[in-house]
C-alpha cells in the first residue's frame, strides 16, 4: 500500500522526466510518434531512443553516420517531431543533461573500437558500458509498477510468458524461476506449435508477460491486440525501441542492452528477472512452502545428488 504522498511523488518524478518547462523530450516525442515514423528516419529513432544523449554530444553529420541514415532523412524526423532543426533538439538535450535527467547524461559507445586499443582498454569500457546499462536500467523502474505486477502475477491462475529469437532464452529463465514459486506459469511458443493454439483463451484471470528485446517478431504486435481484446493485462520487458508495444502493455519494465560490440548486452535484461523474482518471493511467504516441497522431491528421486 502506498500513501498519497508517495503517489504524488511518483506521478511528479514520471512528469519531470517526459518534459522540462511544459515540452516533452526528446525520448519521449519519439515514443508519441514512432509508429509513424518511416523506415528511413527509424535508425536515428532507434538510437535515440536508446541513448537520448547522444544529439549532445555529436553533430547531426556524426549522428547520421552513428545511425547509417542520410541528413535530409535526419532534417525530416527533428521536423516531424516538432523541432525547428537538429540544433532546436539539441539545445532541449543539453538543458534535460543539465538538469539531471539521468538518460541524457551519457552518450553510446563507438563499437568501432580503434584496432590498437589494448585488452585492458577493452574490458574497461566492457566493465563502464555494463554498469551504465545496469545502473540505469534499475534505477528507472517505477517501483509501484513493479509492486503492481508482482501482485498481478501472485494472484492471477496463469502466468504466460512469450520469447521469440533471443528472448526465447530470457523467457526460459522467467519460466524456470516462476514456476519454482507458483503454478500454472507457461513458457510460448511450444516447440512445432502453433501459439494460436496456446493463447486462443487466455482472459482477465491470466497475465501475460512478453519479453522483446531487439529485433523483434512482428507477430508480437498481434500478439499484445489480442491479449488487450480478450483483457488480459500485459507485462512488457524490453529495451527503448519498443515504442509501439509499449503503448498497449500495461505494465513497462524497460533495460538497456545496448553494448560496446556490434552485439545486445542482456546483463540489465537478467537482472530485472532476478529483481522481479526476488519481489514475488517476499510479496508470497507460502511459496517456501512449495520450494520445500521441491527439495523434498530432489531428496526422494536423488536428482540432483549429494556431496
Amino acid at each position: 500500500m502506498y500513501s498519497n504522498t508517495e503517489n504524488k511523488l511518483s506521478v511528479t518524478m514520471e512528469s519531470q522526466l517526459s518534459n522540462i518547462n511544459g515540452q516533452d523530450l526528446l525520448d519521449a516525442r519519439i515514443r508519441e510518434h514512432y509508429e509513424s515514423i518511416p523506415p528511413s528516419e527509424k535508425p536515428l529513432a532507434d538510437l535515440l531512443l536508446s541513448f537520448p544523449g547522444n544529439i549532445t554530444d555529436y553533430s547531426a553529420t556524426e549522428l547520421c553516420k552513428l545511425a547509417d541514415t542520410s541528413r535530409p532523412a535526419a532534417t525530416r524526423f527533428f521536423s516531424r517531431l516538432g523541432y525547428k532543426d537538429f540544433n532546436d533538439a539539441r539545445r532541449q538535450a543539453r538543458e534535460a543533461k543539465k538538469w539531471g535527467a539521468p538518460i541524457y547524461q551519457s552518450s553510446s559507445f563507438d563499437s568501432s573500437q580503434d584496432k590498437q586499443t589494448s585488452s585492458s582498454e577493452v574490458i574497461a569500457n566492457h566493465i563502464n558500458s555494463e554498469q551504465v546499462n545496469l545502473q540505469r536500467t534499475l534505477e528507472g523502474i517505477d517501483i509501484s509498477a513493479l509492486r503492481s505486477l508482482v501482485k498481478a502475477i501472485t494472484s492471477k491462475k496463469r502466468v504466460m510468458i512469450v520469447g521469440y529469437r533471443n528472448n526465447h532464452f530470457l523467457a526460459e529463465y522467467l519460466h524456470r524461476q516462476l514456476g519454482l514459486l507458483r503454478a500454472n506459469v507457461t513458457l510460448h511458443p511450444s516447440p512445432n506449435q502453433s501459439i494460436a493454439e496456446e493463447l486462443f483463451d487466455i482472459d482477465e484471470n491470466d497475465v501475460l508477460i512478453v519479453l522483446a528485446m531487439r529485433r523483434r517478431t512482428p507477430i508480437l504486435d498481434e500478439i499484445i491486440n489480442l491479449a488487450c481484446k480478450k483483457n488480459t493485462p500485459v507485462a512488457l520487458i524490453s529495451d527503448p525501441t519498443a515504442a509501439v508495444l509499449e503503448k498497449s502493455a500495461t505494465w513497462k519494465l524497460n533495460c538497456l542492452i545496448h553494448g560496446t560490440s556490434k552485439f545486445d548486452s542482456y546483463t540489465s535484461v537478467m537482472s530485472v528477472l532476478t529483481l522481479l523474482i526476488s519481489f514475488i518471493f517476499s510479496e508470497k511467504p507460502s511459496v517456501l512452502d512449495r520450494l520445500r516441497a521441491i527439495e523434498s522431491a530432489h531428496d526422494q528421486l536423488g536428482e540432483l545428488g549429494r556431496k
